[in-house]
């Protein structure tokens, strides 16, 4: 993967994309669902979840960060990614194939959940129907929806007149050319090409998106508030789509203090964004976590 790196990435990304991950696959309800994993199996667990039309090479330049204290993992949602396409998508099934995936890697012990967008969501759900696994829950800029915002993100999914399936360009460099992130903001252009390079995947002649385009045209099951007993952090950049009415939201009701914090001039893509503001709160969730394992009482 290190050979999709352009000439000015920093070295610290350089190397984060050299190390190459484990490649497996589980079946969850009927389809493959496809994982990155990193570090030494049983070791406390990392689950990350990537948004909407995105895919798991997203955290290929932040999970080895963590890889010699923790089981990392990063899967591909059905109908994203090389993982298999569904006939209608829920967020409660996918919250069953994070569960299910971290079990399979290795990673379900003493985890913690990083959910960007879509994957927040499924974050929340995971929190609710497998307490067990998600007790800490870190989410980056998710927006939280009701009907009315599911139902303009449905409006504004960039089917470009297909109604499922995906476009295909003649050539790589044509598809590329047209990758956008949605919504749009500047971001590390380094970050931008690696991921945009590993979204792309041969069809035929030609070249198409690794994603299902009807992936939120029927999704309903949107999540409530995580239970109150889970231990929250909110990332969100200050351009993004996370609103303070959102942060309120999911941290209000809570029984310990969430952690909020506001990226100044970061948009709705923090990863691609600022990686490294978003590694130093991952940082800190993941040192309170450790203590507290260390020191259960209290």
């Amino acid at each position: 993967m290190g050979t999709d790196v352009a000439e000015d990435a920093p070295d610290w990304f350089r190397t984060a994309v050299a190390i190459t991950p484990e490649h497996s696959s589980t079946t969850v309800d009927g389809a493959r669902i496809t994982f990155r994993s990193w570090g030494e199996r049983g070791a406390p667990g990392l689950i990350l979840v990537h948004g909407g039309a995105a895919h798991a090479g997203w955290w290929d330049h932040i999970a080895p960060r963590y890889a010699g204290s923790r089981r990392v993992v990063a899967l591909d949602l059905s109908g994203h990614g090389d993982s298999d396409w569904r006939d209608t998508y829920r967020i409660a099934t996918w919250a069953d194939e994070v569960a299910a995936v971290a079990d399979v890697a290795g990673a379900a012990d003493d985890a913690v959940l990083v959910g960007h967008s879509l994957g927040g969501l499924v974050g929340i759900r995971a929190s609710i129907a497998h307490p067990d696994l998600v007790r800490d829950l870190v989410l980056v800029d998710s927006r939280i929806l009701d009907a009315a915002g599911l139902a303009e993100i449905q409006r504004n999914q960039p089917h470009e007149g297909i109604p499922r399936g995906n476009k295909t360009y003649p050539t790589l460099e044509a598809a590329l050319d047209r990758f956008r992130l949605v919504p749009d903001h500047a971001s590390l252009d380094f970050a931008r090409a690696y991921v945009a390079r590993q979204s792309a995947v041969r069809d035929g002649d030609g070249w198409r998106w690794k994603f299902d385009r009807g992936f939120a045209d029927e999704l309903r099951d949107l999540p409530p508030r995580p239970p109150k007993s889970v231990r929250l952090s909110v990332v969100h950049g200050e351009h993004g789509v996370m609103t303070p009415a959102m942060v309120e939201q999911v941290t209000g009701h809570l029984d310990e203090p969430a952690r909020v914090v506001e990226l100044p001039g970061a948009g709705h893509h923090v990863m691609l964004e600022e990686p490294l503001a978003l590694m130093d709160v991952i940082d800190e969730v993941l040192a309170e976590r450790s203590a507290r394992s260390q020191n259960p009482v209290g």
